[in-house]
């Protein structure tokens, strides 16, 4: 099936090169050497017209956080490295985490002229605590007790209790952040929520120049002033003078316009796709230069969610009978073609948090024991993924280690049916009954036309727990229901991504079980999957005392791991992968694995600080 569509799409492709892609309006006449293209992620927007972010339900990804807005902080999950942007250097706490301090950096200008001041961080918190139903409203109202500027370039935010995150409010972590406001511009408008910021005035390194009014593409031009922005201040000029932001629709028309050079960023194409990319463009590449090709440093891992209030998936044992009845080598492998990075942690196995939590931990994780003694840590697993690469003949070089991950979970079918027996399950024929003799059924839900890579995991796992005996169907649903089953608990198996990376303290935070929302209520502060641990409890009490960067916090968050092992709430699989093609005919010195300056991320509003580096082919 897999050589049947790529073949397919071959050949669509051979029909397509031809011809180009059409849009509602044409697209201005651009000098191709100068202009940066890149795939819009969010596709095509039904209001392409309105830019303020601040209010819920706008879409930023298609190059207004990139190119127009700006931010204090950004923390790069490539080196774990934080950027001070308009923050010229860390906040400062004082008075147990009750105030904090914020030095921003000078020189810096609206791009219709006006000074970037303390002014607008104060009257942006200001604003939005008086206005509910915008973004970070909720937030600022329940932390901040006062905010106030001590000098044009110093902003002092007095809190209502201790909350020594309160600095990540400001910080892009994943995506988004509480971006900066013009006061010259919002303290005229009355209602922000009727709003929409257009024409938008820029804190970026860009201004908004032309955009589809049908929402395909939207057309950013450098600021003349580039110098009086962040980035120049940190990183330089960014170099293409335009960068176009353009849906061009699915893989197979992305893969065309790449191969005519007429699309330098494409957002994760499938396997199959990026197999055709390569073969027609030699000029394309991913992460890799070579096998396995893929980015593999997001900040979201997969995993099969359990819902802990269902039985039999409340029993510990159960959940780890279920992790050791899977070869996750045959998982990578049948469902990946080997191209995945083995996340065991309830933390992203990234490159930056490989040196940083699971080389400490590897000791431990194998000499880690279930109650009967079994050890299930198996180191060997990145070798013998490197060992189906080879036999399929593909070139690889590189620490398998560190590109494969450290190791995962045995795949002991011996040891799952002996922790299964234990609690009452029986098999007859091949074939698991449950503890009240009924046959065990499972169902996954899993997506339907998008986030691939969850859907091929659901598929894989059942393919693994089928073979061991358990009846197991995939259950596809499109996004909406999706996230309702996820939220509402409303599944009993999920092929979800919930573990994150560089933004773990504020996410596990929700799991202390005064947020519990049981089965049927929406889990707002999230936990999901419904974990109610005591010892999970009295760590969150310490860790939400402390500030996130301390060796403090640090130590708990390794507990925290251990007990999530310990626990296995919900097996974790591999890291999100991500095909993200860029092609080095106009431009090259994109970050690469060779090149690792920066998350190769053009989605998030970081993407900004990777244009200076940037390099003009001298190709016209």
């Amino acid at each position: 099936m897999k050589k049947i569509s790529i073949l397919l799409l071959f050949i669509l492709l051979l029909s397509l090169l031809g011809s180009s892609v059409t849009f509602s309006q044409v697209l201005p006449k651009l000098p191709r050497h100068e202009t940066l293209i890149v795939d819009a992620l969010h596709g095509r927007l039904a209001n392409p017209k309105d830019f303020n972010f601040w209010k819920p339900g706008v879409s930023v990804g298609n190059g207004t956080q990139q190119m127009l807005l700006d931010g204090l902080w950004y923390l790069d999950p490539q080196t774990g490295k934080t950027i001070n942007a308009l923050a010229s250097s860390a906040p400062i706490y004082e008075n147990n985490f009750k105030k904090m301090t914020v030095k921003l950096r000078s020189g810096i200008y609206w791009s219709d002229g006006k000074p970037f001041t303390a002014d607008d961080v104060v009257f942006t918190v200001t604003y939005l605590m008086a206005h509910p139903g915008m973004s970070y409203s909720d937030a600022f109202n329940r932390y901040v007790s006062k905010v106030y500027k001590k000098d044009n370039y110093t902003v002092v935010f007095e809190l209502k209790e201790s909350v020594p995150a309160f600095h990540y409010l400001f910080t892009s972590i994943v995506y988004a952040t509480c971006y900066i406001m013009p006061k010259h511009v919002f303290e005229k408008v009355q209602d922000p929520l009727k709003f929409e910021f257009n024409p938008p005035v820029s804190l970026g390194p860009y201004l908004l120049k032309q955009y589809d009014p049908q929402g395909y593409w939207w057309l950013f031009e450098r600021r003349a002033d580039w110098k009086r922005t962040s980035v120049g201040q940190l990183y330089g000029m960014p170099k293409p003078r335009y960068v176009l932001f353009i849906y061009y629709g699915p893989d197979e028309k992305k893969v065309m316009s790449q191969a005519q050079h007429q699309l330098d960023l494409i957002f994760d194409l499938t396997p199959e796709a990026w197999e055709i990319l390569r073969k027609s463009n030699p000029y394309s590449r991913v992460w890799y230069k070579d096998f396995p090709w893929a980015w593999m440093d997001d900040v979201r891992a997969r995993i099969m969610a359990m819902n802990l209030e269902k039985a039999p998936y409340n029993n510990k044992d159960v959940r780890w009978a279920l992790t050791l009845a899977t070869d996750i080598v045959d998982v990578v492998t049948s469902g990946f073609d080997g191209i995945a990075r083995v996340n065991p942690l309830w933390i992203c196995a990234t490159e930056s948090l490989l040196k940083e939590y699971y080389l400490p931990l590897e000791d431990w994780l194998k000499n880690f024991a279930l109650e009967d003694g079994f050890k299930p840590w198996d180191p060997t697993v990145p070798d013998r993924i490197v060992d189906y690469a080879k036999k399929r003949g593909y070139t690889f070089s590189g620490n398998p280690r560190e590109i494969f991950g450290i190791g995962w979970w045995k795949y002991a079918p011996d040891e799952a049916e002996k922790l299964l027996t234990k609690n009452g399950f029986k098999k007859v024929g091949g074939k698991w009954y449950l503890p009240d003799g009924t046959p065990w059924k499972i169902t996954i839900t899993a997506p339907a036309n998008f986030e691939i890579h969850a859907t091929r995991l659901a598929f894989a796992v059942a393919d693994q727990w089928r073979k061991f005996g358990i009846d197991v169907n995939v259950e596809t649903v499109e996004a909406g229901p999706f996230w309702n089953k996820w939220n509402l608990g409303d599944f009993e198996v999920g092929s979800y991504w919930e573990v994150p990376a560089t933004d773990f303290y504020n996410f596990v935070q929700g799991y202390h079980s005064r947020f519990l929302k049981p089965t049927g209520q929406v889990a707002t502060a999230g936990n999901q999957i419904r974990w109610k641990n005591p010892k999970l409890d009295a760590l969150l009490d310490q860790l939400v005392n402390l500030q996130p960067e301390s060796p403090k916090a640090k130590s708990i968050v390794m507990d925290i791991l251990k007990l999530y092992v310990e626990e296995m709430p919900a097996p974790v699989f591999i890291i999100n992968l991500k095909f993200n093609a860029q092609d080095h005919y106009y431009w090259t010195n994109f970050p690469t694995s060779d090149n690792s300056y920066m998350a190769p991320v053009w989605w998030w509003g970081q993407f900004k600080f990777i244009l200076p580096f940037l390099q003009p082919t001298g190709r016209r």
